[in-house]
């Protein structure tokens, strides 16, 4: 078992520490769609590994025969432990388990923060949009001779921009894998065949197109649908911290040279909102620049589905999933993963996937996420 603790936004070793714990598993597949056979049975993709499934087998007058599909303990668990990184319980828990499944990580003194994050995310975007436009702005204009009305009207468009796209990315449809109605099957809903980079999601009943990730910040999954809103919304924090940076840092000198006093409180806290902003807003953004230059989606990347160790025991340009756990957790210490574009098959270089990401259709009714 590899017991490498994971410091980073999506469970990786750096500098990065945002969300969480977010490790990545080894051994897990893309995962695929199950379909309902011609004669009502489940069928599955060859080479899925799954959990044992008795498949009823019997030809003319012979009794039934069940067979037992081998199960993959590796895919299991990595999967057990996704479902743990979005926090959701275990499906074949009872109600009184489900509750109890909580990420400790966010508990202190017995109560569970988690929960709370979205809804302290929100308020304090607000609250900081309330200080900044009945304080610090009117503040600055007074001492810099500036219109305060235009300063005023610029940052509520910013705030009103971002909160915009926190609230749909909080509560869109990231983008479930569309249904079909087919009569000829006992008039069931038959799901699509599960497009590339889908994956399944314990909010939504149906795999999600193009998931990136889960945001614990939004209590919401990140997927073909609000993917690009996600992005610019963290594009409006860091512009919201870097701005209320350098406005706090700018009255606060201005204090101390004419002696505002009973001003120094309201912009101490809010410069310590705008560092701690940046704290946790610029590591999230810095990785999701990396992984739309490259076309590379979180879900992907904290699996280290496209990276490569050299130096190793069995030689140079070895995939990550093959080393053992010994030499992974060493090499994964010493952050000696290399991205290899040859194994990302949706990586064209940095202006196409940018221009993919920003451009490529995603509403339309066939639309798979499948770039």
């Amino acid at each position: 078992m590899r017991s490498t603790n994971y410091g980073d936004a999506y469970g990786r070793s750096g500098p990065f520490s945002a969300y969480g714990s977010y490790g990545p598993q080894l051994g897990m597949q893309p995962p695929t769609a199950y379909h309902m056979g011609d004669v009502g049975m489940p069928t599955y993709p060859a080479g899925r590994a799954h959990d044992s499934v008795p498949l009823v087998v019997g030809q003319g007058g012979l009794p039934p025969t069940t067979i037992l599909a081998p199960r993959r303990p590796s895919t299991q668990k990595a999967d057990t432990e996704s479902c743990a990184d979005e926090g959701c319980p275990d499906e074949n828990d009872d109600a009184e388990d489900k509750a109890g499944n909580q990420d400790l990580s966010w508990t202190f003194l017995g109560v569970n923060f988690k929960p709370l994050l979205p809804l302290a995310l929100a308020l304090s975007t607000v609250a900081g949009a309330i200080c900044m436009l009945l304080f610090q702005i009117p503040l600055l204009s007074r001492a810099t001779s500036t219109n305060e009305v235009a300063l005023s009207a610029a940052f509520c468009v910013l705030y009103g921009i971002t909160l915009g796209f926190m609230t749909w990315c909080s509560f869109a449809d990231p983008g479930q894998v569309r249904k079909t109605r087919n009569l000829d099957r006992n008039a069931m809903d038959i799901e699509e065949g599960m497009p590339r980079r889908a994956h399944r999601s314990w909010q939504y009943p149906r795999p999600i197109r193009r998931y990136d990730h889960y945001c614990k910040w939004l209590n919401n999954v990140i997927g073909l649908l609000n993917h690009r809103e996600f992005v610019l919304m963290l594009f409006g924090l860091l512009l919201i911290g870097v701005l209320g940076l350098v406005i706090d840092l700018w009255l606060a000198i201005l204090i101390a040279q004419k002696g505002f006093m009973e001003s120094e409180i309201i912009v101490a806290l809010h410069l310590a909102y705008s560092v701690a902003l940046l704290a946790i807003d610029w590591p999230i953004c810095r990785i999701h620049l990396g992984l739309v230059s490259r076309n590379e989606l979180a879900q992907e990347w904290k699996k280290n589905e496209n990276y490569v160790a050299n130096n190793t025991t069995l030689g140079d340009n070895i995939p990550v999933e093959e080393l053992d756990d010994e030499e992974y957790n060493e090499l994964f210490d010493k952050e000696a993963f290399v991205y290899d574009k040859t194994r990302n098959p949706f990586d064209h270089g940095c202006p196409t996937n940018c221009f993919n990401f920003w451009c490529k259709p995603r509403w339309s009714s066939d639309a798979k996420g499948e770039f």
